[in-house]
């Protein structure tokens, strides 16, 4: 009988403001129960592989005494050209005219 009474219509409005907080609380602590859930995972697959890296020892691999040498020649070579562009900048055209 009083449904379209402005004043009666505090009930209703009172009753959707908590009805979206407890949903609102609710997605909030669901995706902060995720979130953990996620963290621990990858935490713990971490854990795991740390491991078994610990456990599994490599032997280093062994330089060889030509390849650092044709490494070291190919940064000279390439620090050379550098070194010569800076001199001798390239003419490159104006694109807007």
């Amino acid at each position: 009988m009083y449904r379209h009474v402005p004043e009666c219509m505090r009930v209703l409005a009172d009753f959707y403001w908590r009805l979206l907080l407890f949903v609102a609380l609710g997605v909030l602590a669901l995706s902060l129960v995720y979130g953990v859930t996620k963290l621990s995972y990858v935490i713990a697959e971490n854990d795991r592989t740390f491991s078994q890296s610990v456990n599994a020892t490599q032997q280093a691999p062994k330089l060889d005494k030509t390849q650092l040498q044709a490494t070291i020649k190919a940064f000279r070579e390439r620090e050379e050209r550098f070194n010569s562009l800076k001199t001798v900048p390239q003419k490159i055209s104006d694109p807007s005219r």
